[in-house]
């Protein structure tokens, strides 16, 4: 009488059936046998043309002060601004006067120097010259310079924005720089936290900066 297999055991025979015929169809192989196809993927089967190209890495970006725009006012001479230096709870920055036109231009003393605030009012200014800490350019004085186009000279403005009253504190939008007597003012966008003192330092016009 035939025996009946059970459903488990006919599923294992199947199982095992399958395997022996993918073995023989050589689809199971060995990497070392002899006559079995390699499908592993190597490199120098590989199309270089299908790999992403990268270009070379950007630069790093240096942040820089940004300029002062200004034009060649009829004067023939420009005063832009430097980057404040806030070193030991003082202020400091410098300023640049440079001939821009096409003649020679004389200049003797100090420039002559007021402030605005963000709508534009004359704000309280006491200058003052040789402070002691003016250490970023030591006033040399009054001194007569022609500069040749292209040439320039520098003054260095010293303040402390400290505050010791209850009075408003109002801060500078706007440096107005006169460079020397008799010419029209130029006016720059500035931030001047000055605080409650009103006190600002100037040196005198000078071709180099003492320590």
């Amino acid at each position: 009488m035939p025996r009946t297999i059970g459903r488990a055991a006919a599923g294992v025979v199947a199982a095992v059936t399958a395997a022996g015929a993918l073995t023989g169809c050589g689809m199971v192989s060995d990497a070392g046998a002899s006559g079995d196809r390699d499908y592993r993927v190597k490199a120098d089967r590989l199309d270089p043309s299908t790999f992403p190209r990268y270009g070379p890495p950007s630069p790093a970006v240096t942040p820089t002060a940004a300029p002062t725009p200004a034009t060649c006012p009829r004067s023939g001479a420009v005063v832009t601004t430097g980057v404040v230096d806030t070193a030991m709870g003082r202020r400091a920055t410098v300023l640049e006067l440079r001939n821009c036109g096409t003649r020679p231009y004389d200049v003797d003393g100090y420039p002559r120097i007021g402030a605005l605030d963000a709508n534009r009012e004359a704000l309280d200014l006491t200058i003052t010259h040789d402070h002691p800490y003016t250490g970023a350019g030591r006033d040399q004085g009054p001194n007569p310079l022609t500069l040749m186009p292209g040439q320039s000279v520098k003054s260095v403005l010293n303040w402390n924005n400290r505050v010791t009253s209850f009075d408003p504190v109002t801060e500078g939008a706007y440096l107005v720089v006169t460079p020397k007597e008799g010419e029209t003012p130029q006016t720059l966008p500035f931030r001047l936290d000055i605080g409650t003192s009103g006190e600002l330092d100037v040196t005198a016009w000078a071709r180099d900066l003492l320590g």
